[in-house]
């Protein structure tokens, strides 16, 4: 496998972590049945959105490394 199959793996696997993680937090912040909700579930709420930013930080860096790798820039 050449390096750029390798980081183009990586890549799409960045993206499919990613999208989960936003899945994820769609489907918390659709589960909400009211205008006030109890601390445990912001603090859920919050720690998922935090998960999926850093997963979203790991596919645009692999994104950006792909297409310095083939643009040479």
């Amino acid at each position: 496998m050449t390096q750029l199959q390798s980081l183009r793996e990586e890549c799409l696997v960045a993206l499919v972590n990613y999208t989960h993680q936003a899945q994820k937090t769609c489907e918390l912040l659709g589960e909400l049945d009211s205008p006030e909700p109890s601390l445990d579930r912001l603090l859920a709420i919050v720690a998922q959105t935090e998960t999926e930013d850093k997963q979203q930080h790991v596919y645009l860096m692999l994104r950006q490394r792909l297409f310095d790798m083939l643009y040479g820039t």
